[in-house]
């Protein structure tokens, strides 16, 4: 245990060594950082001054230099402008002098063409003059030579007319003489063809009349007898069921017994159900002699007939408020943006959607019927 305090203290005091050691280490290294840098500010110092010095000198002789370049640059310039001075006053005398000349030449030259350009247009006046006279002679030998053969021309061309008129006209009278013959027997064919084709129709439509009314009575006379029929069978169920009805439990209480009889006509309105089928064709047989109104028969005995049978056909539906519809589709149509027809927003699908959409919301009525009445106003 002494040993190993020992050796602890013996570490110790030799760390203490290093530190030491270490500490002196770095205080030389400053001093001799801070000798070297004195030494080495005192040679920046003297640089620096040694440069300032010949940097001094230098301008001074580069001042002086500018100095003399300018002067001489100056004298140069003077000794130019000197020269271009004189250059320019003797290009001036000569330019003075010389234009004087041209000026007194061009003024020669313009009196000499002015002189010979007047004796030109003399002469060509006067022959101007020679040549209107004699155009103007031959023109008036001309003109009238034209005259004369103008005069002839108009004379043959008239006779000619006067002729061709004459045989246009025997012509035409002949040609409506001989259309108007053939007209005539043409029309004549072509009634009695009409006569005879009209007594032909008139028999077969008569014939096809009386068959029709025959098949129309026996018609009628089989839906009076199915008629009879079901009536029949509806009474005796009807009886049958008043009895059942009697016979029941409650048979003994009569405020209960009457409730039943009220509603006994219910199986009554469904039996004209299979009578709907055969009403078409005596509808049918009604309208097709209506359209040969010639055929005058005393056959049309049974005609109220039909009558009984239609009243028993559903009534369809109207549109629902079609005015309505029809000035919202043109409220619609009129506020695209497009400028569309009725048949471009009838081919467009999505257009035609929001039409129906807005106006179910609107009108409250069904999209079917706003879409009926869109086509019916396209086909229009």
């Amino acid at each position: 245990m002494a040993s190993l305090m020992q050796e602890f203290a013996e570490a110790r005091q030799k760390r203490l060594q290093d530190r030491a050691n270490f500490l002196a280490e770095q205080q030389l290294a400053r001093e001799q950082r801070e000798q070297d840098l004195q030494a080495q500010s005192e040679a920046t110092a003297k640089y620096l001054a040694h440069a300032g010095q010949t940097r001094l000198a230098w301008e001074q002789g580069r001042q002086a230099i500018a100095e003399n370049a300018l002067a001489s640059r100056q004298e140069d310039l003077q000794n130019r402008a000197d020269q271009v001075s004189t250059y320019l006053g003797n290009l001036n005398v000569n330019r003075t002098k010389q234009s004087i000349a041209d000026s007194e030449e061009r003024a020669q030259e313009v009196r000499t063409r002015t002189f010979k350009m007047r004796s030109q247009l003399k002469h060509i006046h006067k022959a101007r003059i020679r040549t209107g006279n004699a155009a103007k002679i031959e023109r008036r030998q001309v003109t009238a030579e034209r005259a004369a053969l103008t005069a002839m021309q108009i004379e043959d061309i008239n006779k000619a007319r006067l002729e061709n008129a004459a045989i246009a006209s025997q012509q035409r009278a002949d040609a409506v003489e001989a259309r108007s013959a053939e007209t005539i027997a043409k029309l004549q064919a072509i009634a009695e063809q009409r006569l005879a084709a009209a007594k032909q129709d008139a028999d077969s439509r008569s014939q096809e009349f009386s068959d029709r009314v025959v098949n129309v009575q026996s018609s009628l006379a089989q839906i009076n007898a199915n008629r009879l029929a079901a009536a029949q069978a509806q009474a005796t169920k009807l009886s049958d069921f008043r009895a059942n009805l009697s016979a029941s439990v409650w048979s003994g209480d009569r405020a209960v017994a009457d409730k039943p009889k009220a509603t006994t006509p219910a199986p009554v309105v469904a039996s004209p159900k299979p009578e709907k089928k055969k009403a078409k064709p005596e509808v049918k047989a009604e309208s097709k002699p209506e359209i040969k109104p010639e055929i005058a028969k005393p056959v049309t005995v049974k005609a109220p007939e039909p009558a009984k049978v239609e009243v028993k056909e559903p009534i369809k539906e109207t549109p629902k408020t079609p005015s309505k519809i029809e000035q919202f589709v043109v409220d619609y149509v009129a506020q695209l943006s497009t400028n569309s027809s009725l048949l471009e927003v009838v081919n467009d699908r999505d257009t035609v959607r929001d039409l129906l959409a807005q106006g179910a919301n609107t009108l409250k009525v069904d999209p079917s019927d706003i879409l009926n009445t869109l086509l019916q106003m396209a086909e229009n």
